[in-house]
């Protein structure tokens, strides 16, 4: 769609700031945000035709885009670039915003004059509170409001698509009692919507006693801890309650709210209680309904019948159809198990209790992977939506900007993917596969110049808020793959001799972060783990505010995505080191990075635009859907080739190896004559374009559409770096190469040939590395410096002549593989097997490797064989450029 951004001249310019403004410059087009936050929204950017999934020239449409998700058949367990999604309107929805425009242009026809005067409250602004309230919250609880007050003929013939492609009328989408679901994006506002829809019944009931689609009844439900502690500005009673803080009841009706009985509980509370097989003389049994529904609420609700329930995060309730999905992973297994429990306590309290309604806020309504569920579908009882695109077009939620170009002329670019850019590079038997994770090492190594490119753009913000002395610093948040990345990335960036030192903790003061399951068990000396993961918790709930302990924080390490209700609104930058299934979890990851930090309007009603720089992942840019082929043809047919447990006898084994080391003795010299050049930066991005999200993208992100063009770049770093500490760490990574031992002896002749090697590193820096388009301060990446370690490891030899000794390196974690690990599907043509433990035989050339295997079953001197596929047998190499191989 359009030619790349850099050309010769601006690579080569790397540190002319004009070069850099004029390419941004040339680019910037109108902002995303097209709409007035208060008001409906009337426009929207059109950059791909839905119907077609064909790329258009951005367009600002008039109206409204429709509500609708995207959804791939073949389900979240691919990587984001192999999806096929499609568009799939939400057409339930779309009526009911139709009629309830239709019912607000009307006057609200039918509510009750309690229910009016809300309504009318709800659309003032000033002088009724400070700021209006956004019109994506009015249209959630209008919406609710219509559903229970509005005339019944006005509420006929709306049905849903159930997941099972069923339509249904609406009221029937859900199982045992009344359930709706209000689709907003984080950011947008939802504990304020919660907090009108109590005010609505609440003060309804208290003035009309006798009216049953009220109750003054309430029962809260949070995902955990940390949100229904954030909930308690739900109770009238409190200090800092909403209805005060943000004005959302008339004064002459505040009194009413005394009315309102409100409880507040987190899922795990909700756990069954069954003493059946537990030793002991006194055995109740199962829990009755009538008992768990007065445990749980007699103190605070006593015997209140027929309730409103109010989900918060409401897509962890949901009954998974299944027990236990095979290839579901731990964390979506507790998911499931902890969402069926949260359903389970809503439906006894239901039994016992009654529940009026049941009303969800949630900004992803979707099933995931692993409960019986297609993957990436909604809930089927959502009734409004106001999605994320539709927040940004709004402006209530920052842009966020993905790398859109660079100068590797790549599609897509480097850092879009960053998790699936750095596997496809590594050495095989250091890149991630279906059996084994990816070797953290390698990673880490592999992401450093993402890392540093990202923290070079933070530490410009930090030193622009230092110098507008605003009280908190930017925060970047880094999301690992697993908690051994995490921790290795923890200490890289911690580190004494990390550049950056802005990111290094002192005693007495910890700015960076790890916040992991594994991490949080971690306590000092003398304190409780419980006390530990208590104290790290509040560090991370109070993240951007003042006053709390986490309020100097400037970087997190974290596996999760944070706590849900985190809202942590000074996130700058995010680097997503992991693999990145579904649309849904970009959603999720990014909309830790979205609260505004204010919402100073301009001139032009819009509010301004505030910005989240992101790498890794890749957010709303859905992979164009395949043509050509009939969906309902049947899947091609597959074989299982595994390791079959009677032929554990033909069963082979074989070392993992690492690398190789060569003997030396004491003094060393490099063979200059053959030791190779080097280039240095051909490979790896020192310049990104970053552009707003704006839209639904399909296919590869581009430079195309609204928004403007941002340049980032390792120059920050490039002023920190010391070429002198980089040939240091060099030499010093070559001498504990070769001598490894932690004897006295060996310790001495590390320290007898580290000055004759840091001479060879000089010397080899400064006269044989080839910079391509970049300072010679790209050779401190450790990148770099790895590949230096393996050239010269390999060129440096003995002064003393003779041949030397090489001896393998085992993998420490993991020194033997085995055919016993195979097992895998296949739909290439296979052939069975007879002398081997595993089954079958792929022939991805059945000219040779047919006849190969043929022969094999029929000489007599072959006992057991295998065919290296799936287990990741390699021999390591390093390749002239010093990049390991296998």
């Amino acid at each position: 769609m359009t030619d790349n951004l850099f050309g010769k001249t601006l690579a080569q310019d790397l540190f002319d700031p004009i070069a850099q403004a004029r390419a941004a410059g040339a680019m910037a087009i109108e902002t995303p945000i097209c709409n007035r936050p208060y008001e409906e929204p009337k426009q929207y950017w059109q950059v791909v035709d839905l119907a077609t999934g064909v790329r258009t020239e951005p367009k600002l449409l008039e109206g409204r885009r429709e509500a609708g998700y995207f959804y791939s058949p073949k389900g979240a367990r691919y990587e984001s670039s192999a999806l096929e999604e499609e568009f799939v309107r939400l057409e339930c929805v779309n009526e009911i915003r139709r009629r309830v425009r239709q019912w607000r242009e009307h006057g609200y026809r039918g509510v009750t004059p309690v229910t009016r005067r809300l309504l009318e409250h709800w659309g003032k602004g000033k002088p009724e509170r400070e700021l209006p309230l956004f019109f994506c919250q009015r249209e959630a609880v209008e919406t609710i409001i219509w559903l229970h007050e509005a005339h019944a003929a006005d509420r006929q013939g709306l049905t849903v698509e159930t997941v099972d492609g069923e339509k249904v009328a609406l009221d029937d989408a859900h199982e045992v009692f009344r359930r709706y679901c209000c689709k907003m994006a984080t950011g947008t506002g939802k504990t304020i919507v919660m907090a009108m829809l109590i005010a609505w019944s609440v003060i309804n009931k208290a003035s009309y006693p006798q009216d049953t689609r009220f109750s003054d009844a309430v029962l809260l439900v949070a995902p955990g801890l940390t949100v229904k502690e954030r909930l308690a500005v739900l109770l009238p009673k409190s200090d800092n309650n909403y209805y005060k803080k943000f004005h959302l009841v008339p004064s002459g009706l505040f009194p009413y709210l005394d009315a309102a009985k409100i409880h507040i509980l987190h899922r795990q509370e909700m756990a069954h209680k069954d003493d059946t097989g537990k030793r002991g003389v006194t055995k109740l049994g199962p829990e009755s309904d009538t008992a768990f529904a007065n445990r749980l609420l007699k103190k605070q609700l006593g015997s209140k019948k027929r309730l409103l329930v109010l989900n918060d995060e409401g897509h962890h309730c949901y009954r998974p159809r299944i027990k236990e999905a095979k290839d579901a992973t731990k964390e979506e297994k507790d998911e499931n198990l902890r969402a069926a429990q949260w359903i389970s306590g809503l439906e006894r309290i239901h039994e016992a209790r009654g529940i009026l309604s049941c009303v969800d806020l949630s900004a992803t309504p979707f099933y995931i992977h692993g409960s019986g569920y297609p993957v990436g579908r909604p809930f089927p009882w959502i009734v409004s939506d106001f999605g994320l695109v539709d927040a940004i077009e709004s402006g209530l939620v920052k842009i966020p900007r993905i790398p859109v170009d660079d100068d590797l002329v790549g599609s897509p670019p480097a850092y879009f993917h960053l998790w699936r850019w750095i596997n496809e590079r590594l050495p095989a038997g250091q890149r991630e596969t279906g059996r084994r994770k990816a070797k953290p090492e390698a990673v880490v190594n592999s992401a450093e110049p993402a890392l540093l490119t990202m923290i070079g753009n933070w530490k410009r913000e930090f030193l622009d808020w230092a110098s507008k002395r605003i009280e908190v610093p930017p925060v970047m948040i880094v999301i690992t793959q697993d908690t051994e990345l995490s921790q290795l990335l923890f200490e890289r960036l911690t580190a004494e001799h990390f550049e950056f030192n802005e990111f290094v903790n002192t005693p007495g003061k910890q700015v960076t972060y790890l916040f992991d399951s594994k991490e949080l068990k971690n306590s000092e000396e003398g304190e409780k783990a419980k006390d530990a993961e208590l104290r790290k918790r509040a560090v991370m709930n109070s993240v951007g505010q003042q006053d709390g302990p986490g309020a100097q924080v400037r970087c997190i390490v974290s596996v999760s995505m944070l706590t849900e209700g985190w809202d942590a609104n000074n996130v700058t930058q995010i680097v997503g080191l992991r693999a990145f299934t579904s649309q849904l979890l970009c959603e999720q990851v990014v909309g830790r990075a979205l609260r505004r930090r204010s919402y100073e309007v301009g001139e032009d009603g819009l509010l301004t635009a505030e910005y989240a720089d992101v790498y890794g992942v890749p957010f709303q840019v859905i992979p164009v859907k395949a043509t050509g082929k009939n969906s309902s043809d049947p899947p091609p047919p597959t074989t299982l080739v595994r390791a079959l447990p009677e032929r554990v006898a033909l069963e082979i084994t074989f070392p993992i190896v690492d690398g190789y080391v060569t003997e030396w003795r004491e003094r060393v010299v490099c063979d200059w004559e053959r030791v190779p050049r080097l280039r240095i930066g051909h490979d790896e991005p020192s310049l990104v374009a970053v552009k707003d999200v704006a839209g639904y993208r399909l296919g590869n992100p581009d430079i195309g559409g609204p928004g403007s063009v941002a340049i980032h770049d390792r120059i920050p770093y490039y002023l920190i770096a010391r070429v002198s500490s980089a040939c240091f760490r060099i030499a010093s990574g070559i001498v504990f190469h070769q001598v490894s031992g932690t004897s006295e002896a060996d310790a001495c002749r590390r320290s007898r040939l580290f000055p004759q090697v840091l001479g060879i590193v000089k010397r080899y820096v400064g006269d044989y590395l080839l910079f391509d388009s970049v300072p010679t301060e790209e050779v401190t990446l450790e990148r770099e410096q790895e590949k230096i370690v393996n050239v010269l490891s390999e060129y440096i030899v003995s002064d003393t002549g003779g041949e030397a000794v090489h001896l393998p390196k085992i993998d420490r974690k993991r020194p033997f593989g085995s055919t016993r690990d195979v097992q895998f599907r296949t739909g290439r043509e296979v052939v069975e097997t007879i002398k081997s433990h595993i089954s079958h035989v792929v022939l991805d050339a059945p000219t040779w490797e047919g006849s190969v295997a043929h022969r094999l079953e029929r000489l007599d001197c072959v006992v057991s064989y295998a065919r290296n596929d799936h287990l990741d047998f390699v021999i390591p190499y390093v390749d002239l450029d010093g990049t390991p191989r296998g």
